[in-house]
């Protein structure tokens, strides 16, 4: 029901073509900056958006003119991560655009649960705070770890009809829910946490499965969501946790959180779009396949780092006579370097060969 929420629904996912490919690229497209103004000022310098179209030259023109007219691409409401894709500043995200579009809407078809799809985005640079430095993760199925980012861009899909899955199948614990958390359970939280990793989100599923009780012993009302009155979510869960949070922040700031926040600052809301929709229910959550939670049993869950390359520096025959390139990968020293046989990487990475043929002669 918030205003940036109601707006990718309405304006993003449902207008325009609704082919999977194209409402999957106009998701991420609106993800990689998350502010309305920035997709509008695509949206009115191009015209339709979509993949089949898609130039970054063009992209990255508009985004430059407006970036030296003092025009503020993102919003200070999420924290975007730029990936280390060697360009500077949003191109970057234009690049990660462009390595989720190879291969996500197939991820997207074939999923069998909703944190496969969390698995898969998680291991793109930029989309996790925990890749660094590391061959893989380990990610309890109740740990909830991950980079919110992931998270967001997961939910967002959701709205669209290209996956359909429950959105209490699953969730990751931003650092505002955490916080809230403590603030509803008081140092027992974070005790608990130390205990038993991850059971935040058990935390979370048993306040989604008892908010009745919770607001018939507060008096409360609660309406529910839209004509059918649906109850809280997982993910509404998740989000009214980081409200919590918020309000304490600026009625008891006396009260510390988990990550000893205490105070908000720019507390007053300013409206800075026209865009005042009527509450807008995806069109997509009429589909059965929602109705029914899927948890993926077993874990730990596995989420493999993806490597990105920065350029080939290097190539020589190898002993059987067939061309093998050296590699530098995105985030890693000369050390890290490997020599990779031609023909995978004229599969897996063609321009990158191609800018390093046409750069020797």
């Amino acid at each position: 029901m918030d205003r940036v929420s109601q707006y990718i629904v309405s304006e993003v996912i449902e207008k325009g073509s609704q082919e999977p490919i194209e409402v999957v690229f106009r998701i991420v497209l609106f993800n990689m900056f998350t502010k309305i103004e920035t997709y509008e000022l695509l949206e009115g310098q191009l015209g339709p958006l979509t993949w089949a179209t898609y130039n970054r030259q063009a992209y990255k023109n508009v985004l430059d003119e407006a970036k030296d007219d003092g025009i503020k691409l993102y919003t200070g409401a999420f924290q975007k991560p730029l990936p280390k894709l060697g360009h500077k500043g949003y191109v970057n995200h234009l690049e990660l655009l462009e390595l989720l579009m190879q291969d996500l809407p197939g991820q997207l078809s074939g999923a069998e649960y909703l944190v496969d799809v969390f698995e898969y985005v998680v291991s793109f640079p930029g989309m996790s705070n925990f890749i660094s430095g590391v061959s893989e993760l380990i990610m309890h199925n109740h740990a909830g770890m991950g980079d919110f980012s992931a998270y967001q861009l997961l939910l967002n899909l959701t709205y669209s009809n290209v996956i359909n899955f429950s959105e209490s199948d699953f969730v990751v614990a931003g650092p505002g829910a955490l916080s809230g958390l403590s603030k509803l359970f008081g140092d027992s939280m974070a005790r608990a946490i130390q205990a038993v990793p991850g059971i935040q989100v058990d935390v979370m599923r048993w306040l989604q499965v008892t908010q009745n009780e919770h607001f018939k012993r507060l008096g409360l009302y609660f309406s529910g969501l839209g004509p059918d009155r649906l109850p809280m979510q997982l993910c509404d869960i998740e989000h009214t946790l980081c409200e919590v949070d918020k309000y304490a922040r600026v009625a008891h700031p006396n009260i510390r959180g988990l990550h000893g926040r205490t105070h908000l600052r720019g507390a007053s809301f300013r409206p800075s779009s026209t865009f005042s929709p009527d509450i807008h229910i995806p069109k997509a959550w009429s589909h059965p396949d929602r109705k029914k939670v899927r948890i993926k049993p077993g874990g730990p869950f596995k989420v493999r780092k993806r490597y990105v390359i920065s350029r080939i520096i290097d190539h020589r025959n190898n002993e059987m006579g067939h061309m093998e390139f050296k590699v530098r990968w995105w985030g890693y020293s000369d050390e890290d370097d490997t020599w990779e046989p031609e023909d995978e990487l004229r599969e897996d990475a063609p321009g990158a060969v191609e800018t390093y043929l046409a750069s020797i002669g």
